[in-house]
């Protein structure tokens, strides 16, 4: 019977040490994962610490190769970074309906401005399907929506080395100034932003639609694009509701 109690007590000590354990580092780890991911936010909004180019990043690089200190991504977050929730009214909810965005009561996005607190940018929270599984970004636009200023991919499982580069430098700096006036034209054109095997300059050296494939990760790109497409052109009807009732 003695025997019994001591593991009793034993077991009790141990689960209450782990509980404490647990409690005493859940904040510091769901602190840390909203810096990683105020870190991709800003690279998609083209943000980087002073004195740093991102020119300078390898073709492999990730976001982690941003030399940022968490001070600073808090208080550019802060000052330059809004959050903005859009009722879902008569007019949005026709646009988002049978969207990945229906059923919503509310549409978060996100605006960067400037000192005089005008819009100079739009984040959206993206969603699609890859080879794997879900794919979740961050896309970042321009406030007269003609341009993309970055895009960030913040959950991916797609297969290391090969899709799951859609995180590195090479890849997404093909949607740095990338041409949207494809989703103000025609409303029969799928395909605003399409994929090529091969660019010759980048976007930001002469502003098109397309973006470069990754060699072997077809699927996984074609799962981006496809994202970039759907999302974006709900988005873009949102936004322009949102705009002429808001004066943005």
């Amino acid at each position: 019977m003695q025997q019994v109690k001591f593991m009793v007590i034993v077991s009790v000590v141990f689960i209450t040490a782990l509980a404490t354990v647990n409690e005493m580092t859940r904040a510091r780890i769901e602190n840390n994962f909203t810096i990683e991911l105020a870190k991709e936010r800003l690279y998609a909004f083209d943000i980087f610490p002073d004195n740093f180019q991102s020119s300078s990043l390898s073709i492999t690089a990730t976001t982690a190769a941003i030399p940022w200190k968490d001070d600073q991504v808090l208080d550019i977050v802060q000052n330059q970074i809004q959050t903005v929730s859009i009722p879902v009214n008569a007019a949005i909810e026709n646009i988002v309906a049978g969207s990945f965005l229906e059923g919503q009561q509310e549409i978060t996005i996100f605006t960067r401005v400037d000192a005089q607190n005008d819009v100079v940018a739009y984040g959206l929270p993206l969603v699609g399907k890859g080879l794997w599984g879900t794919i979740e970004g961050f896309g970042v636009v321009t406030a007269d929506l003609q341009n993309m200023k970055g895009v960030a991919f913040t959950k991916q499982v797609e297969t290391p080395g090969l899709g799951a580069r859609i995180t590195e430098e090479e890849y997404k700096a093909f949607f740095r100034n990338l041409d949207l006036g494809g989703f103000h034209g025609a409303a029969s054109d799928p395909t605003p932003v399409t994929m090529v095997k091969q660019k010759a300059k980048s976007n930001i050296e002469e502003s098109t639609n397309s973006v470069q494939a990754i060699t072997g990760a077809t699927q996984t790109s074609q799962g981006v694009l496809d994202m970039i497409n759907s999302n974006l052109a709900v988005y873009m009807e949102i936004i322009r509701v949102y705009q002429a009732e808001s004066g943005a």
